[in-house]
């Protein structure tokens, strides 16, 4: 009976130690934040193109905590304010045997950009409008893609819409363009969505090149 006793415990502290080690409480929690930016098959098939590996995600703020400071930046905003704060929504590493590790990171901040300033030739010439509110970065070269969103909050000072929009960045060892494209406007949509921008920003899935 003793036995039989010491064998059921065994087989109960060996599961527990099992449930401890398999729950690191910031893996599972960051890849649940990581679906909030840019949705799980988002996810999911970035880690697949990504290669062989153990994936590292990264996500320190949840959708709403992040959407919160960001519209405290906004309701600060004065014309003269020209330093935002960049913040890092979701990060996914794998690292490979032989190529070394595999980066793909989303990111967005109030940019110093506006909307006004898409259409003289300086940025006319580096950003492409697709429609009256967004502005997609043109091809760099660069494995990476940028958005430029209006997006006014509640409660923000008169003009923050076109003077301080948002601007999203997805950076990647070298997704496929559409991959690249749908990981980013999945990424605009939840932000704008939980920040509850006025006149809701049309953010396509396929954007001009």
């Amino acid at each position: 009976m003793s036995t039989l006793i010491c064998t059921l415990l065994l087989g109960v502290f060996v599961l527990s130690g099992c449930s401890e080690a398999e729950g690191q409480p910031d893996v599972p929690k960051d890849f649940a934040r990581c679906h909030q930016f840019l949705g799980e098959k988002n996810v999911g098939t970035v880690v697949d193109e990504m290669g062989e590996g153990d994936p590292k995600v990264a996500a320190r703020l949840g959708l709403r905590e992040l959407a919160g400071r960001l519209r405290s930046e906004a309701e600060a905003w004065t014309e003269r304010d020209l330093l935002h704060d960049s913040y890092s929504a979701c990060r996914i590493s794998v690292l490979g045997k032989d190529d070394g590790a595999q980066v793909t990171e989303a990111t967005v901040k109030w940019s110093v950009l506006t909307v006004k300033s898409m259409s003289e030739p300086k940025y006319a010439r580096s950003w492409r409008k697709v429609n009256g509110q967004v502005f997609v970065e043109k091809e760099t070269g660069r494995p990476s893609m940028k958005l430029l969103v209006a997006c006014g909050v509640s409660g923000a000072p008169s003009g923050q819409e076109l003077g301080l929009p948002l601007e999203m960045e997805v950076a990647d060892p070298g997704l496929n363009l559409s991959l690249r494209q749908n990981v980013l406007t999945a990424f605009a949509r939840a932000i704008t969505g939980e920040l509850a921008c006025a006149d809701t920003p049309e953010i396509p899935t396929a954007l001009p090149g």
